[in-house]
């Protein structure tokens, strides 16, 4: 019998409880490595035994085969929507959105529609099948609730239910901790035109596909990661094509990937990277959403981005546990500053379905610090956690203070306190929770009521 994580099952019911109180259209909030496969097919499954159907849709054809795996590997039957696939009666269908979009009017009404990479949630196609079901239950995963833009998902969703941060993770084992370097960025980009909320793709391949650029790039890889497997996130397919003929050149085993490769040959690729015959793979977006590969240690980011949501799914890439490798560090090698457009991947952050909201000067405040020695990016601290270098006192100055800050803090202190009452199983969690916050014995029982919880 399949288990669950403690977390996984706090949040599945934190789900229900939304359902409860008459939010049909929730979302769940869970950092990159926290299961979210597991957790929709878990969901699906328990829909299904109910006599329910179930619409499982995702963007990309690779995630198709993935969740079908994890669905097999968990003894759920379904069928599978996607050209070339025979239609099948199964209660849980998994498939393309554009494919389902295409077929709206040969599907069983499904009584629970739930959406993979729920941030896509707002493009029309998205929009289109939730209409054709209006009856049925919605549920979004994902771990940045948020379009490329900064939007929010409120005119999809009805509420958010929020996962363990990246720190938890990390602490119980569940994802890797990391490294994480930011060499001086070489790139001019400086001037780059921003549209749709991030940067004009034609603007940062002029900046960033150089052959300087691509080379430091292969020093600080054998600097910092030699050996490694890495994924190289590029501007365009050029770019990948350059970075990984530069990369074979120097000696190390490189291939480029995009969504145009033939199947079978991306798909011998994979293998190869899986296998370590090929140490660094390039590509374009194809290696961001859903690609689960342990084995995976480091990552090259010399794509420059305004989308945090694109940040957390490259840099969070390699963090995924390995079996085969106990104490796995990922290695983060950011070319392009974006630790400082966005943070680390474990900083604590805010979520709500009003989107993410920018500073007057249209950036959010990062407090982060480049060791000279070493190029590490860190939080403010008078000695470089990774090398030891020790800053000069005038280097050491806390950073001001701002208003926004304490706001901020408020916010996540609040999500958190939610977050341990939903995570209370019984009586004895609640005690502690009113013991440690001072609480009287009738919050108990409200409590208890609310989350029927038996004395």
């Amino acid at each position: 019998m399949f288990q669950l994580r403690p977390y996984q099952e706090l949040l599945i019911e934190g789900v229900r409880d939304e359902f409860r109180s008459g939010r049909r259209k929730t979302c769940i909030v869970a950092p990159c490595g926290a299961g979210k496969t597991v957790i929709m097919a878990w969901m699906a499954a328990q829909t299904a035994t109910k006599g329910n159907n179930v619409l499982f849709a995702v963007h990309r054809q690779e995630l198709i085969e993935q969740s079908s795996n994890t669905f097999a590997a968990m003894g759920i039957q379904h069928g599978i929507i996607a050209p070339g696939c025979i239609a099948t009666g199964d209660q849980i269908q998994i498939g393309s959105i554009f494919t389902i979009a295409r077929r709206l009017d040969k599907i069983q009404p499904p009584n629970l529609i739930i959406f993979d990479e729920a941030h896509h949630c707002k493009a029309n196609t998205w929009i289109k099948l939730i209409q054709a079901f209006p009856n049925a239950y919605v549920i979004g995963l994902t771990a940045t609730p948020a379009r490329t833009n900064g939007d929010g998902l409120g005119d999809i969703f009805n509420s958010l239910v929020l996962g363990p941060s990246v720190k938890q993770l990390i602490e119980w084992g569940n994802l890797s901790p990391y490294k994480y370097f930011a060499p001086p960025v070489k790139a001019n980009l400086d001037g780059l035109r921003v549209k749709y909320g991030d940067y004009v793709k034609s603007d940062i391949t002029l900046a960033m596909d150089r052959s300087e650029i691509i080379g430091d790039a292969i020093e600080q890889y054998k600097k910092l990661a030699d050996g490694k497997r890495a994924i190289a996130y590029c501007v365009s397919r050029a770019h990948s094509e350059h970075t990984a003929e530069m990369f074979r050149a120097a000696g190390i085993p490189a291939q480029h990937i995009d969504g145009e490769t033939d199947h079978g040959v991306r798909k011998a690729a994979i293998e190869q990277f899986r296998t370590g015959q090929i140490k660094v793979l390039c590509n374009v977006d194809l290696i961001s959403e859903g690609f689960d590969v342990p084995a995976m240690e480091a990552v090259l980011l010399l794509r420059p981005t305004q989308s945090l949501t694109l940040h957390i799914q490259q840099s969070m890439r390699p963090m995924r546990p390995d079996k085969d490798n106990p104490g796995k560090v990922a290695i983060i090698i950011d070319h392009v500053g974006n630790c400082y457009r966005h943070g680390l991947p474990d900083e604590d952050r805010v979520w709500s379905l009003e989107g993410r909201k920018k500073s007057s000067t249209g950036h959010r405040e990062i407090s982060l610090r480049q060791c000279p020695k070493c190029y590490a990016a860190h939080r403010p601290a008078p000695v470089c956690p990774l090398c030891g270098y020790q800053y000069a006192p005038t280097e050491r100055a806390e950073p001001e203070q701002k208003k926004g800050e304490l706001v901020k803090i408020d916010e996540i202190e609040r999500q958190r306190r939610k977050q341990e009452i939903r995570q209370a199983k019984n009586i004895t969690d609640l005690e502690q929770i009113a013991l440690r916050r001072g609480y009287k014995l009738g919050w108990i029982n409200k409590m208890a009521e609310l989350k029927r919880i038996k004395r």
